[in-house]
């Protein structure tokens, strides 16, 4: 698959410690073959000062393509994600969350599967990678895994991080899938739908991964597990759109 632009989804929620770090981060990223780089910045109601750091931003680097959307209220994640997927012109797109637990120098590393033509998706897996630089919570680690499991099973794929916020993803398919899920559902919900696409190729390659704790602002709880596990089952089961 030829790719001339990669569109970046950054998802900002209260990341006022981190976000211009990672925007400065990801504008550091050289992408193999010329590749252009699209940054999606969507603020999902933030009460800090994330939308003022990511203004000071676009007003500092006008030579980068950066498009800024704004929800009033908080919706989550998904719903970030969803507004980010439709306003995206890249041939491929990619999630990145705004704190620093995933590094964009790895982008290229999803990308060439895309570029050789042996893969239509490409998953960076955490637990692929033996050398991270923080050790996970363990129950974190632990529902991880089981979710991953539980998604495979229902999906028929064999992926080690179906939790990955690292998703390379085609657009023109994104575009055509109906994203429901608003929180942290998107990522077993996109997988699910994903997997009834005839013929898909699936690719997982490893990515370091630096876990933040919760007082650092992590916010994925254990509530997030549950509604996972329904997602899960709804869309995999059930094959509910």
């Amino acid at each position: 698959m030829k790719v001339t632009k990669l569109s970046i989804i950054i998802p900002v929620y209260n990341e006022a410690a981190t976000v211009r770090l990672i925007l400065d981060k990801i504008k550091a990223v050289q992408l193999i073959q010329n590749i252009e780089k699209e940054l999606i910045i969507v603020d999902d109601g933030s009460q800090d000062d994330s939308k003022k750091l990511v203004q000071t931003f676009l007003k500092e680097n006008p030579s980068v393509t950066i498009k800024f959307y704004e929800h009033e209220k908080n919706q989550g994640k998904g719903a970030s994600i969803a507004t980010g997927i439709s306003k995206a012109t890249g041939e491929c797109l990619i999630i990145q969350d705004a704190d620093l637990e995933y590094n964009p120098e790895e982008y290229n590393l999803l990308l060439q599967p895309i570029l050789k033509g042996d893969a239509d998706v490409v998953y960076g897996s955490r637990f692929l990678n033996k050398k991270e630089k923080r050790t996970s919570y363990f129950w974190h680690y632990n529902a991880n895994k089981f979710l991953t499991f539980l998604s495979n099973l229902f999906s028929g794929l064999k992926l080690t991080d179906m939790e990955t916020c690292y998703k390379l993803l085609n657009t023109e398919m994104m575009q055509s899938i109906t994203i429901t899920e608003k929180r942290f559902g998107f990522e077993p919900e996109i997988t699910a739908k994903i997997s009834r696409i005839k013929g898909i190729r699936l690719q997982e390659v490893p990515i370091s991964y630096e876990s933040r704790r919760y007082n650092e602002g992590k916010k994925i709880g254990w509530k997030d597990g549950v509604r996972a596990m329904y997602c899960i089952l709804k869309y995999g089961l059930f094959r509910m759109n």
